[in-house]
């Protein structure tokens, strides 16, 4: 069983080029879902925490 995956993987004709697009369109996702999700976020979350900060110092 083994050796028939192992066949599969390996003895498929997958060029190169083909490889090289697939993984520079991953790269590519991963950026973008950065650039969507976790910039944002990561934005809105710091903003909170510094208005937060301001309001404790404010109340002493």
């Amino acid at each position: 069983m083994a050796f028939i995956l192992s066949n599969f993987l390996f003895g498929t004709a997958v060029s190169s080029q083909a490889a090289t697009n697939s993984a520079i369109g991953m790269i590519g996702s991963f950026l973008a879902a950065a650039a969507l999700i976790v910039v944002p976020a990561a934005s809105f979350l710091i903003w909170v925490s510094q208005k937060d900060a301001l309001q404790r110092s404010g109340n002493r």
